[in-house]
């Protein structure tokens, strides 16, 4: 994430951010470390000894170390809703290179003295970025405290990759046999939509992972091969478990988990999301049940889509996240949702020069395939 230079703000405007907004302290961060909240990242120096005028609500907060050579360690951060006149305090830990809790014989009455000199601070303070605030809140508007409680790991901390246990010898993937009611078609798609089962079982160190909501499969474990051929063509059931009565949760874990990896480059976070991605894509039965989670859902993959790295923006057969977006745009065309589709489609073409030529001619590998019982 590169730099910003903030543009000067009206001295009356900051004095009012300073007196009613949040403020991060933190002490004992290496000059030279990489630190940054949310789109803004800094450089540490010498002086530097936080942030103020942080808005209420939802920040991400992360750093890097830097090594003798000049080179940058993954990106370690926390999530935290900031409430008014707030003050959060962390601190440097020199072995983990993190910053953690303030280790503090009395937290509460070092609070009340950072507050009572909060003026003789300001100096040592970056403001927070308010040029980048209007993106930001397009990316998270639907975080809520109560997300960070359900979804952040036990442990606080938000890494790039999770730590993993080890693998015992039970637990491999063990690949199923084919049956002899499977052509090759169906057995690919059984492979497809269960292609977890083909995975290693592994497990992260208790505490330390996202708490994701399991995704449900698009195709029952156990499902008939004319049920299969059903998932494959549209996925409503699987949408309906993961939506029903929880629109609004999952929808903001959406945003989180794309945050995650956004500010934290968390690899769980965009696993995540892409599942996501990969299952409300597949069903036009569910944009027609879901319209107004559709409707939104789209709205904010016009932001999301073009923070997404190189690898992943470049229009190929390969890029799963084009093919899962072109199939999603085809679905909401038909399911009735055609102005915001236009308006996703028509952001893509200006922001990633994406294009979606013959978005209605038929795959023949989407055709349904017919089944003789």
């Amino acid at each position: 994430m590169e730099l910003s230079t903030q543009s000067p703000m009206d001295p009356n405007v900051a004095r009012k951010l300073f007196d009613n907004c949040a403020f991060l302290i933190i002490a004992g961060v290496p000059v030279g470390t990489s630190f940054g909240i949310d789109l803004r990242s800094y450089v540490v120096g010498a002086d530097f000894r936080g942030v103020k005028m942080i808005p209420e609500g939802f920040h991400f907060v992360h750093c890097a170390s830097q090594g003798p050579y000049g080179e940058t360690a993954p990106r370690v951060g926390f999530c935290h809703y900031f409430k008014r006149n707030e003050i959060v305090v962390r601190e440097w830990d020199n072995e983990k290179e993190e910053l953690r809790l303030r280790i503090h014989e009395n937290v509460e009455q070092e609070v009340a003295r950072i507050r009572e000199n909060l003026r003789n601070l300001d100096r040592y303070l970056a403001p927070y970025d308010y040029n980048s605030l209007s993106n930001w809140t397009k990316l998270t508007g639907n975080i809520i405290e109560q997300t960070i409680k359900n979804h952040s790991p036990e442990c606080g901390v938000i890494r790039n990759t999770v730590e993993l246990l080890s693998c015992s010898d039970e637990n491999r993937p063990r690949g199923k046999n084919t049956t002899i009611d499977d052509s090759p078609r169906l057995s690919k798609m059984r492979s497809l939509m269960n292609e977890e089962e083909l995975l290693p079982n592994l497990e992260a160190i208790p505490g330390s992972a996202p708490k994701f909501t399991e995704l449900p499969p698009r195709c029952p474990k156990e499902a008939s091969p004319e049920e299969i051929s059903r998932h494959h063509i549209d996925s409503i059931l699987a949408v309906e478990k993961l939506l029903t009565g929880r629109e609004e949760s999952i929808f903001a874990e959406i945003e989180f988990s794309f945050v995650l990896f956004l500010c934290g480059h968390s690899v769980e976070g965009l696993n995540h999301w892409r599942r996501i991605l990969l299952l409300l894509s597949n069903s036009e039965l569910a944009v027609e049940k879901f319209r107004t989670f559709y409707k939104n859902y789209l709205t904010v993959l016009q932001y999301q889509l073009p923070q997404l790295p190189i690898e992943l923006m470049e229009q190929t057969q390969h890029n799963t996240v084009y093919l899962d977006t072109r199939r999603l745009l085809l679905n909401c065309y038909q399911g009735g949702l055609t102005t915001v589709a236009q308006t996703l489609e028509k952001s893509l073409k200006e922001s990633l020069l994406w294009k979606f030529e013959d978005l209605f001619a038929e795959d023949p590998e989407d055709l349904p395939t017919v089944v003789e019982l």
